[in-house]
């Protein structure tokens, strides 16, 4: 599979020409193109979560810790002062990088139900309903959020699957499958936990109506061609 740096690279620089596109054709500000090309870097991440190497793991959820912390500042900033901004951000962070990577680790194994494409769109819907209910986003930056995190985090799965082929042997490798999968047929338990997840997460989502009629709108795509 793609190491760390490779994940991190590539979902860096896929996420970053996206939003400036988005940003470029109007769909978001300055702001918010930085908030989609973080969420893409971190659905590029997100796959690795259930990595059972000490060092990379901490590493990953530090940066989960990071991301997570000044999401919710932003969105706090003119409700707290300063001093109870850094004490709530530091434990936020502090949270997310022991107990919640302490329970990944007990709970999860690698290449298994965290990495397939239902965990994917359960981590969209998340960070939508997120945005939306939490950090108070439009529902069509939302959504946009959320397709980031998706993107990023099918992009991992794509690139472990790449790195599965011995394209110069002429064979493919024990851990090619492993990674692009819908759903881990071997995981029960933690499968039909995700898949519970993503409808109770669906209802939870904002009116989808105005990204979709972007999304399939011949206008949107005339105006992309001209600014390209």
């Amino acid at each position: 599979m793609a190491n760390f740096n490779t994940h991190l690279g590539v979902a860096a620089v896929g996420s970053g020409m996206l939003a400036t596109l988005c940003l470029q054709v109007g769909f978001v500000d300055a702001k918010d193109a930085i908030l989609l090309a973080s969420m893409g870097v971190l659905g590029g991440i997100l796959p690795d979560i259930d990595l059972h190497y000490s060092h990379p793991s901490r590493i990953l959820f530090s940066i989960l810790g990071i991301v997570v912390t000044f999401l919710w500042i932003f969105a706090a900033e003119n409700h707290l002062s300063i001093l109870e901004l850094w004490c709530a951000g530091l434990g936020i962070y502090m949270i997310v990088r022991y107990p919640f990577w302490a329970l990944f680790q007990k709970l999860t194994v690698h290449r298994g139900s965290i990495h397939s494409i239902a965990t994917a769109l359960l981590s969209a819907l998340i960070v939508t309903v997120a945005s939306y209910h939490i950090f108070g986003k439009p529902d069509f930056i939302s959504w946009l959020t959320g397709t980031f995190v998706f993107l990023g985090f099918i992009l991992h799965l794509l690139l472990d699957e790449i790195y599965s082929v011995d394209f110069m042997g002429h064979r493919l490798k024990r851990s090619f499958g492993t990674a692009l999968k819908l759903i881990d047929s071997k995981e029960h338990i933690s499968s039909a936990v995700i898949i519970i997840s993503i409808f109770i997460a669906w209802f939870l989502t904002p009116d989808i109506n105005q990204f979709l009629d972007t999304l399939t709108s011949a206008e949107t795509y005339r105006v992309i061609l001209q600014r390209l």
